[in-house]
């Protein structure tokens, strides 16, 4: 017991100084480009098809998880066809923000990550029974915010 006592202090309790990867990196060649965007879309699609499914099912909160990774997903779509790809929400918000002039997007994204994470926090999900957020949060975020990435892409 010591020595899990122990394990659990030292890599649990202690603060630790992390060096974090960089956020995003440049896809180089347009087929790599094309691919990851094209890959990123296919995946945007099957959660918003998951989370259109969901809702009117018996764990519709759970629509908060699929929908931001949806919207992450299309995002990760339109970042990669502007050349990059994306491994840090912050960055993919910072891009949406500065590189594109798109604070809407950016706005939007965030929202969804801060719905997500609060569900995720949420005791006993079980028992709302009244599924009107997780409705809403499909129709006026993830919806709109992936038909516009659609939009872009289109227009790229």
């Amino acid at each position: 017991m010591d020595e899990d006592n122990s394990k659990f202090m030292e890599e649990c309790l202690k603060e630790k100084e992390v060096i974090q990867k960089a956020g995003a990196y440049p896809i180089l060649t347009q087929l790599e480009r094309n691919s990851a965007s094209k890959n990123s879309l296919s995946n945007a699609q099957y959660f918003l098809e998951g989370a259109k499914q969901i809702v009117d099912g018996a764990t519709p909160y759970l629509v908060f998880t699929l929908g931001f990774f949806a919207m992450e997903h299309a995002a990760n779509s339109l970042i990669a066809q502007k050349g990059y790809k994306v491994t840090d929400h912050k960055c993919a918000q910072i891009f949406f923000s500065k590189m594109l002039n798109r604070e809407d997007l950016a706005k939007a994204l965030s929202r969804a990550y801060n719905a997500r994470i609060a569900f995720n926090y949420r005791n006993n999900l079980s028992d709302y029974t009244d599924k009107t957020e997780a409705e809403e949060f499909l129709q006026n975020e993830v919806i709109p915010f992936i038909e516009e990435i659609e939009k872009l892409l289109k227009g790229t």
